[in-house]
């Protein structure tokens, strides 16, 4: 469970080495010493958890200021799960009475899919009326879940059957990348089960150290999927498959019931093309004049195929021409939520990976997760950023 006295050990296991501090995309935006690593987590130490030092507004914001993208963890020799410390620290700052509205509002809301849609359609009017930022996704006229729930069967031999867990960014932003991942699933001879009843993952709470709304969407997912009699549990955000493969169980105490369950479901999940990558597709893709640039999720660690899948499932596409940014792993900025509150951070980081998108010439940009895809779309007029499976679903004439 994230508890931070128990990271205590583990935090003294950071051997200062700095050398997270190349992947940090706060440090390379900022050039700050206090958004490195080993300083948060020592702010974190003496400040939080000995509490030697009284809890400054300053020491909020360094650990506010973290994106989580979880480079450092992925990087860290000694293995030290700095974003699972940072989001303990939340946690800890939550339980003080100084977690802000915010919290309260990603507990409460996220649990209730027409809530979040709610609070979309509030913020998009927010926007309307000039007292937001203009940088808000707009919502699809009709959500994922109103047009597709229930099972999706194949023409022809069903090989294998699969879940579909739906992200808030795919349901209510972008349900073009749902439709693609049905209709290439099916097209493959892939059964594609829709439970209705989803809500949020769960992450965006946890994220702001709202462990009890984490916790209560975990309980209604992991509830709903572990008696599905499937192959695997397909998402297409590499956000939503991080939060079940590894935050889910720390959500809930070790010995709570529920742990087994979560653990049936995390061995079946899946990122969608890192699934068909690895089933292999049963029907050959058509030919696709079209050149590519793979920007690559942060949250991508949790799989050690999720990253390379796009670039071998697309591979397969007859004239489809992968061309690589310079550093296909850098942080675009917008880190879930963290893009309206941390605006002028944020921009920078996006600045930064902007440069590298604006001097490669492709097509199309693709990634697998939803708010990379919003957040570069922004600024990026000259070409469209959407996820590999729609292009995939081009390619056979879906």
């Amino acid at each position: 469970m994230l508890r931070l006295e128990d990271y205590e050990k583990i935090i003294a296991k950071c051997s200062h080495c700095s050398y997270c501090q190349s992947t940090c995309p706060s440090y390379l935006a900022e050039q700050s010493e206090s958004s490195v690593a080993k300083n948060r987590l020592l702010i974190i130490k003496e400040m939080l958890m000995h509490e030697n030092l009284p809890f400054t507004p300053r020491a909020r914001e360094i650990v506010d200021n973290c994106l989580l993208c979880t480079n450092c963890t992925q990087t860290c020799s000694s293995k030290v799960p700095i974003d699972d410390i940072i989001i303990a620290a939340r946690i800890k700052i939550g339980q003080k009475g100084v977690g802000g509205i915010k919290q309260f509002v990603m507990g409460k809301m996220l649990t209730q899919r027409g809530l979040t849609g709610a609070l979309g359609k509030a913020g998009s009017l927010a926007q309307k009326l000039g007292i937001a930022t203009k940088e808000i996704p707009q919502l699809a006229s009709k959500s994922f879940d109103k047009m597709y729930s229930g099972t999706y069967t194949p023409a022809g031999t069903v090989k294998k059957r699969v879940a579909y867990f739906v992200g808030c960014g795919t349901n209510f932003i972008f349900p073009d990348t749902g439709e693609a991942v049905v209709k290439v699933l099916n097209h493959n001879g892939i059964e594609v089960i829709i439970p209705k009843g989803q809500v949020c993952c769960g992450i965006p709470a946890l994220a702001e150290g709202d462990l009890e709304g984490a916790r209560s969407m975990v309980e209604t997912n992991i509830k709903l999927f572990a008696g599905l009699d499937v192959d695997a549990i397909i998402t297409d955000c590499t956000s939503c498959g991080m939060m079940f493969k590894e935050k889910a169980a720390k959500c809930l105490s070790n010995d709570d019931p529920l742990q087994e369950k979560i653990a049936t479901v995390t061995a079946k999940i899946w990122e969608v093309t890192d699934y068909l990558q690895n089933q292999g597709l049963e029907v050959p893709p058509g030919r696709l004049d079209i050149t590519w640039s793979y920007h690559v999720p942060c949250h991508r660690g949790w799989s050690p195929t999720v990253k390379d899948a796009p670039r071998q499932l697309l591979g397969q596409i007859p004239d489809a021409e992968l061309r690589e940014f310079d550093i296909p792993e850098q942080c675009c900025g917008g880190a879930g939520t963290y893009f309206m509150e941390h605006r002028e951070v944020a921009e920078k980081v996006r600045a930064l990976r902007l440069q590298d998108i604006n001097n490669t010439v492709s097509d199309v940009i693709l990634t697998q997760c939803p708010v990379c895809r919003f957040y570069i779309g922004f600024q990026v007029m000259d070409r469209e950023v959407t996820h590999p499976i729609k292009i995939l679903a081009q390619a056979y004439g879906l």
